[in-house]
């Protein structure tokens, strides 16, 4: 974030998106240049007509400082070509399913007392 000014006036940065929760409303950027990470509230998400920002999407942004550091204020546009594909969530089987030492019976081990 070379170009960013001290007086407190916004500027722009370009970067990936490093992580971000729409359930949570927020995430952070990490800016191309290498300068540390910025936050990224959904608010500046929805100002731009988004609902989320897929990591590693490429994003060109106006930064700010916030109530606790910089963070995104507007998006400029944001480039989902480049996002990593989100995996589906594991599912793991239910009750470890075999009859090996401690499987037990029908209910996976489990005997009521």
């Amino acid at each position: 974030m070379s170009d960013q000014n001290q007086g407190g006036s916004a500027s722009e940065l370009r970067g990936r998106i490093k992580w971000f929760n729409p359930e949570k409303g927020f995430g952070f950027v990490t800016p191309a240049d290498g300068a540390p990470d910025v936050f990224l509230h959904i608010s500046a998400l929805k100002d731009a007509g988004l609902q989320d920002a897929p990591e590693g999407a490429t994003i060109h942004c106006e930064v700010g400082q916030g109530r606790k550091g910089v963070q995104v204020t507007r998006v400029i546009t944001l480039d989902t070509s480049t996002a990593t594909p989100r995996r589906p969530p594991q599912r793991r089987p239910f009750g470890g399913g075999g009859r090996g030492p401690g499987g037990g019976g029908p209910r996976g081990g489990y005997e009521p007392r």
